[in-house]
């Protein structure tokens, strides 16, 4: 991994020139852990409150964080780790969460793909008002939809969650599993600017450049050819000037070597709860001598797993895989994307006797690789049905020509983006098309939706999702949900950069 040693001073995740201005971060402390989460293991139990009201404690502070040796982050923390802890739910059980804010300026918590009610929601200005520095806020709500979710800062997010405040948010169901497993893993992928390193490539093509393949009308690959020829300056005025320079990658708040491997037996099927985390990359994940068996979507059950060789995943969205432990040996679990597993994102996993064994590298690229895509899933029937009437919404997202920082829907930035009015009951459509050079993971607050088409393709049996890719260069989506959860919700891109910059609108429920 290419990176010099820090030594006497922390660096800031966003900018490394940026370190000596934050001197007054005051005494925190430097914390330890980051590894894979065990079978059953939470880290933020909880304990029974009034009323049979499960209550958690979150304190948001600032701390030291070290990815690796040698590279250590002034950061952001829930509880004093990155990710911050595993909450594991029980579908429809009541919980309170406190969150204290120990942090020298605002934060809030959205709780994403979960649907709570809208003055949970976390997102400042809309259902609540920040919690001021030294203040306490009480989030109260039943979890549910089941699956792999998390929960993040909606405030500044571009800063504060680059800067470590995330972590995941599991909901057990009631009932059986759809997928059994015998033992299961949680890996929260994340990106970081330090200024330690070489710059990763651009990934803001999305899944089509995950792919290699074609993305929209004109070609996944065309932003990273251009950018190949004119020189990644142009690259940058093409598609924003606003990206960090991300150059080292972590799996549960650590880069390898400190990544802490997961321990398999032979012929146990073992879940991995994918998330990503990162402000800005895709990652494609893959496991050396294994196949993966698409089980979830962003925390959705599929009618049947799916095998691939490696699942490509965009800021915000969740896949469930199964491995099947069957090839005996050490094996890194890793991002194919270029660059990535150098700078850090891979993580060995050990059969149960191997412990010696030596694993062959990581193999960059994906040509030939059978990958994960949407229209490879068949969805379940989760979504309540519909009762009113039916309502289509098409929105145009661009932005970001020539280093600009504007990004719009419709032309217009938010809060000057027209809403999306609905009633209760209504069955909504939205149809998204990119006009712009980079891909926007869209995600719906409040609610999940189906994924009727993408680039005009029909799904044959929808997956349902809270996070949608709309690939680059003329990409299209179709969403549909039912507008069960009154109030007003976000619909923005996941990329902080983008939502920052105004691809923002409100669905309204009334």
């Amino acid at each position: 991994m290419e990176a010099a040693a820090v030594t006497g001073s922390a660096l800031s995740r966003r900018e490394f020139l940026r370190a000596s201005g934050q001197a007054g971060l005051g005494a925190v402390a430097l914390a330890a852990g980051g590894g894979a989460l065990l079978p059953g293991r939470s880290g933020a139990t909880g304990h029974p409150g009034s009323g049979g009201v499960r209550e958690i404690s979150l304190e948001a502070r600032e701390v030291r964080w070290e990815l690796a040796p040698g590279k250590v982050i002034k950061g952001m923390a829930y509880n004093g780790q990155i990710p911050g802890p595993e909450l594991r739910l029980r579908e429809g059980e009541r919980v309170r969460i406190v969150l204290k804010n120990s942090l020298p300026e605002p934060t809030t918590i959205h709780w994403h793909g979960v649907d709570v009610p809208n003055s949970m929601d976390g997102v400042p200005g809309i259902t609540q008002k920040p919690v001021a520095p030294g203040q306490t806020f009480v989030y109260e709500f039943e979890p549910r939809p089941t699956g792999t979710r998390w929960y993040h800062t909606h405030f500044q997010e571009h800063r504060q969650l680059d800067l470590g405040l995330y972590a995941p948010l599991l909901i057990e169901p009631a009932g059986p599993d759809p997928f059994p497993f015998d033992r299961e893993y949680t890996l929260v992928l994340d990106d970081w600017a330090t200024g330690t390193g070489r710059p990763l490539p651009s990934t803001r093509e999305g899944t089509a450049g995950g792919r290699g393949g074609m993305g929209g009308m004109m070609g996944g690959g065309m932003g990273r050819m251009m950018e190949g020829m004119m020189g990644r300056g142009m690259g940058g005025m093409m598609g924003g000037g606003q990206h960090p320079a991300y150059d080292v990658m972590t799996i549960n708040g650590k880069a390898f070597p400190a990544s802490q491997p997961l321990t398999v037996r032979e012929g146990e099927r073992v879940r991995l709860r994918l998330i990503n985390a990162s402000a800005d990359h895709t990652h494609v994940i893959r496991l050396g001598g294994h196949r993966l068996r698409v089980t979830h979507t962003d925390g959705n059950p599929l009618l049947q797993a799916m095998e691939v060789d490696a699942v490509p995943i965009v800021p915000s969205e969740r896949y469930d895989v199964l491995l099947a432990a069957g090839r005996p040996g050490a094996w890194f679990l890793y991002c194919a994307e270029p660059g990535h597993a150098v700078a850090g994102e891979q993580v060995l996993v050990l059969y149960e006797g191997h412990e010696r064994d030596r694993a062959e590298p990581p193999v960059e690229g994906v040509a030939g690789l059978t990958l994960w895509r949407y229209d490879l899933g068949r969805g379940r029937e989760v979504l309540p049905p519909p009762s009113g009437q039916e309502r289509t919404f098409d929105l145009t997202l661009s932005g970001g020509m020539m280093g600009s920082e504007v990004w719009t829907i419709n032309d217009e930035r938010y809060p000057h983006t027209e809403p999306l009015r609905m009633r209760k009951g209504d069955r909504a459509r939205i149809r998204f098309r990119n006009m712009s050079m980079e891909a926007h993971p869209m995600h719906l607050h409040g609610q999940s939706f189906k994924v009727l088409a993408v680039n005009g393709q029909r799904l044959a049996a929808p997956i349902v999702k809270d996070s949608v890719d709309v690939e680059a260069h003329m990409g299209s989506v179709v969403i549909e949900f039912t507008a069960h959860n009154p109030g007003d919700w976000f619909l923005h891109c996941h990329k902080p950069m983008h939502m920052e910059g105004g691809m923002i609108t409100l669905a309204k429920i009334a």
